[in-house]
């Protein structure tokens, strides 16, 4: 979906580590939308425990310079896990983890897993890792320019072995 650029109008450039830092802050209790010009994220609260703000909920809807970002549902947690689990190459891991998966309480079990696995470190850098991505294909779905923060953001080779 591109996004319409009006003319005189400069599209911010964003950084992909603090789109993906939004990102894993993602909650169903509020939406959060980037202002594409300043570059600064609103939240806006679902009004069920924290009253919305009603100014910046009219200014976000009459505003083109807002684009809402994607939320937990859009993100789908359980298949990141799905993908950790398949790129661990000692079956017998992954196999324990696609049964915490499978069962009640996935999303307890599979962290339990990970830690007695000895593989809660490689899991969350490969979390890190999917935010990134899930960024970069958000900013490219807009044309939105972005780079980023630091070259030694990497997630192209993360290891998904525990450590011996």
């Amino acid at each position: 979906m591109f996004l319409h650029n009006k003319p005189g109008r400069t599209l911010a450039t964003v950084y992909l580590e603090d789109i993906a830092e939004k990102l894993e802050e993602a909650s169903d209790l509020w939406e959060q939308y980037l202002n594409v010009v300043t570059g600064e994220f609103e939240y806006l609260p679902d009004g069920e425990y924290v009253e919305p703000d009603k100014e910046l909920a009219e200014r976000i809807d009459a505003s083109d310079d807002y684009l809402r970002l994607p939320n937990q549902y859009d993100i789908h947690e359980y298949h990141i896990m799905e993908s950790f689990a398949e790129s661990v190459r000692d079956s017998s891991k992954s196999n324990r983890l696609f049964r915490a998966l499978r069962g009640r309480k996935p999303y307890r079990h599979f962290k339990d897993e990970i830690i007695y696995l000895n593989l809660d470190q490689a899991y969350y850098t490969f979390r890190s890792c999917a935010f990134m991505e899930i960024a970069r294909e958000w900013c490219e779905n807009y044309d939105l320019p972005y780079q980023l923060r630091s070259e030694k953001t990497s997630c192209g080779h993360a290891d998904t072995e525990a450590p011996q």
